[in-house]
């Protein structure tokens, strides 16, 4: 028998919108409670696997990831028992979120020295927008399925841009490059922690949701046991006094019980806006 630990894989799909320290303290955290070596792969290109090219999970090459709900979604439509819902998720801090469920929202901000020009979302008919990527809830798809319910559509827009990630989209409002971008809560939640200038100029006029938190996810031929001790840690990790503080420095109170039912509100989302886009149509 080998004498080495075993060893855990972990991807994360969510940098740099979300800071890479989130995801190095959960990983340690498991890596210390499971008695585990641990590694983590950084993808900043997409919110999850592709649907062009081969994910990690079918070859064996992690076995945790980091992700988006919409990829996770459709990884789990197009490619039968590859991966998994991990059944714990972070219950992060925001204004909206009064029945403390896993859940985020999609935050619309504008500079503060737009704020009076633009008091609401329906404000910026005719203005300048950034989104991270088409297949982003909270960046894309949440603006798609509001101006449908409003009878818009991305026309709405006098100009919309795709920016590459929520990160590079506050950028952009922060720099008066476009006039407004709906981002993830949690990753401004984040950012604004880590960035002055963020927390005094960027303004949160709307926020659209609840959405689904986004999903840990698990590489289905994991070892069973491997799952249940990975989930257990994740579920007993506020009762560490030391991790409780480093998740509250996340804006996270602790990790809940979750299953696949809290997707049922996304699957019918992207089917309302199924066929729409962002890009505005010119005649």
């Amino acid at each position: 028998m080998s004498g080495h630990p075993p060893k855990l894989r972990f991807v994360t799909y969510l940098c740099p919108s979300v800071p890479v320290e989130y995801f190095e303290t959960i990983i340690y955290y498991l890596g210390d409670q499971l008695g585990c070596d641990v590694s983590l792969l950084y993808e900043s290109r997409f919110s999850g696997p592709p649907n062009d090219s081969a994910d990690p999970f079918s070859l064996n090459e992690v076995d945790i990831g980091f992700m988006c709900s919409s990829p996770f979604l459709k990884l789990l439509e197009s490619k039968a028992n590859v991966c998994e819902l991990l059944p714990a998720a972070p219950l992060a801090m925001h204004p909206k979120n009064s029945g403390n469920r896993p859940v985020y929202f999609a935050d619309v901000v504008v500079h503060k020295d737009n704020v009076a020009k633009y008091p609401e979302f329906k404000n910026l008919r005719g203005a300048r927008w950034a989104y991270n990527e088409p297949t982003s809830l909270s960046g894309c798809l949440s603006t798609l399925s509001t101006l449908k319910k409003m009878g818009e559509n991305a026309n709405f827009f006098g100009h919309s841009v795709q920016s590459g990630s929520h990160l590079k989209s506050l950028q952009m409002v922060l720099n008066h490059t476009v006039d407004g971008a709906a981002i993830d809560s949690f990753s401004l939640m984040m950012q604004k922690a880590q960035n002055l200038d963020l927390e005094k100029n960027i303004h949160v006029i709307e926020s659209w949701g609840p959405y689904p938190i986004q999903p840990l996810v698990f590489r289905a031929g994991l070892d069973v046991k491997l799952k249940k001790k990975v989930t257990q840690a994740l579920l007993e990790a506020h009762a560490n006094p030391e991790m409780r503080a480093k998740l509250e420095q996340f804006g996270i109170s602790k990790f809940v019980p979750v299953n696949m039912s809290l997707f049922d509100g996304e699957t019918q989302l992207q089917e309302d806006v199924k066929g729409l886009t962002n890009r505005p149509a010119y005649y």
